[in-house]
């Protein structure tokens, strides 16, 4: 199976290489790094695609049509922060335990950690931060999409066009009849499933990922109260099939938690 449909053109690579170099010097040498466990992949800097088309399936009308961004490049972890990883967090630092820290269900070392607000995913930044000296934070919404995509453009999900679970061969953990048609009941150890085109794991389902952006509507219609919510990108194993979409994007109070919802993180070039 060829899960990246439309690969990037090589001369654009070389490109987009050149200009990292220049952008972030000789620290960007390495195309992976490695701190308190995580493993961060190199975003290249360059313009991106990101929005949905009107005719795209599953849209929903408060997203984006294609527009392009300009980015930096940025390291990304390579998959959701897992319950060993904010394990180590909360050791080092006395920060309370998230929803669900002892649900055998949900608390496996292995499996993305789960009930955490936005101000906690903050706080496990912050630590990041201080124990490294290089800054940490949680993805811009755009950046977030244009990680997600692995290189694609003009397609819905991660691995291209073919639905989640296409010729039988599941791409994500989602809820597309059963909770346990795709092997997992709730969340499923990070990388269970294949990478995008970037080398991540988990850009469509398992846990729907915070932003740091306050969400905004782009549709004008409809309620909307909460001024300070954030941005929640990549759906859960709790979502169907159009939420798994890159540009699909959803939204909760900064305080909430619940057992579908994770993060990772950004680590800044310096």
């Amino acid at each position: 199976m060829n899960w990246q449909t439309s690969p990037v053109n090589p001369a654009r690579l070389l490109l987009l290489a050149a200009v990292l170099s220049l952008a972030c010097g000789t620290a960007l040498a390495e195309k992976v790094v490695e701190s308190q466990g995580i493993r961060f992949r190199l975003i290249p800097g360059g313009r991106y695609t990101l929005g949905s088309p009107l005719t795209e399936s599953g849209r929903y009308a408060d997203e984006p049509l294609p527009h392009q961004v300009a980015l930096k490049p940025f390291y990304i972890s390579e998959t959701e922060i897992t319950n060993a990883q904010y394990q180590r967090f909360v050791q080092a630092t006395g920060h309370r335990p998230p929803l669900y820290w002892r649900d055998q269900n949900l608390n496996a070392p292995e499996q993305p950690v789960v009930g955490v607000t936005w101000f906690d995913a903050v706080a496990f930044a912050d630590w990041l931060t201080q124990t490294t000296g290089i800054p940490h934070r949680l993805p811009y919404e755009r950046e977030w999409e244009a990680a997600a995509r692995g290189g694609l453009e003009g397609q819905p999900f991660p691995w291209g066009r073919e639905a989640p679970h296409a010729g039988g061969l599941y791409r994500a953990n989602y809820y597309p009849n059963d909770f346990d048609d795709d092997g997992f009941r709730l969340t499923a150890p990070v990388g269970s499933f294949p990478p995008n085109g970037f080398g991540l794991f988990d850009m469509a389902g398992n846990v729907a990922e915070w932003c740091l952006d306050r969400f905004f509507k782009v549709a004008r219609r409809g309620p909307y109260t909460n001024p300070e919510a954030r941005v929640l990108k990549g759906g859960s194993w709790y979502s169907r099939a159009r939420d798994l979409r890159c540009a699909a994007r959803r939204f909760a109070a900064p305080q909430n938690a619940d057992g579908f919802i994770g993060f990772r993180v950004v680590r800044e070039c310096n």
